[in-house]
C-alpha cells in the first residue's frame, strides 16, 4: 500500500517514467536487450529522475500558506498543503532516490556481492 498526501506520488511515478524512457532509448540505440544486460542505463535513469524529483517536490512545498486567525482564541492556524510519499516530503525522495542509484551500480558491477 503506497501513502501519498497531495502530488507526493510522483516520487514513484517519475522514477519509474524515466527508467522507461531510458529503456526505450537505450535499446533503440544500442540494441534490443542492452538496457537490461548494461550496468549503468538504469542508474543513470534513477540519478535523473532524482532531479526531476527534487524540482517538482521543492516547487510543489514551497507555497506560504495561508494563516487564519481564530476570533474566539486569537490562535493563528496555518493551513498548507504538503506533498508526500510514505510521510516524507517529496523533494527529500530525490536523496533515497540517488542512494538507491549508486546501490544498483554498485552491485551491477560487482564491487557489492550479492
Amino acid at each position: 500500500m503506497i501513502v501519498w498526501k497531495g502530488w507526493g506520488f510522483l516520487g514513484l511515478v517519475i522514477p519509474l517514467a524515466c527508467s522507461l524512457l531510458m529503456q526505450f532509448g537505450v535499446d533503440s540505440y544500442y540494441g534490443d536487450g542492452f538496457y537490461s544486460e548494461a550496468s549503468w542505463p538504469l542508474p543513470l535513469a534513477l540519478l535523473l529522475s532524482s532531479v526531476l524529483v527534487f524540482v517538482s517536490g521543492y516547487k510543489l512545498n514551497s507555497n506560504e500558506g495561508r494563516i487564519l486567525l481564530d476570533p474566539e482564541t486569537n490562535e493563528k492556524v496555518l493551513l498548507k498543503t504538503t506533498h508526500s510519499m510514505f510521510w516524507i516530503p517529496m523533494q527529500y525522495w530525490s536523496v533515497i532516490i540517488i542512494g538507491l542509484s549508486v546501490m544498483l551500480y554498485l552491485s551491477n558491477t560487482g564491487v557489492i556481492y550479492q
